[in-house]
């Protein structure tokens, strides 16, 4: 019975491993970086149309509900 080898040149060095984890990482920014490139332009219309709509609500003038003097419409029914 033969004795058992360890293959040590056949483990992955911890440099290789590394590098393998960091040039993963970059492949996953640079999509991130591309994706960000191309919906950025879809998301302006709701982000102007949102801070417009805030601002509108925003610049209303306060009404005082209780010294509102109106009467309530009454409609009598013959």
């Amino acid at each position: 019975m033969s004795p058992e080898k360890m293959d040590n040149a056949g483990a992955i060095p911890l440099a290789n491993g590394l590098g393998f984890v960091f040039g993963f990482l970059g492949v996953v920014a640079i999509f991130i970086q591309q994706s960000l490139t191309m919906f950025l332009p879809l998301l302006m219309p709701p982000l102007v149309c949102t801070i417009f709509c805030v601002l509108l609500f925003k610049t209303q003038p306060k009404t005082n509900k209780d010294n509102d003097n109106s009467a309530p419409v009454r409609i009598d029914v013959i």
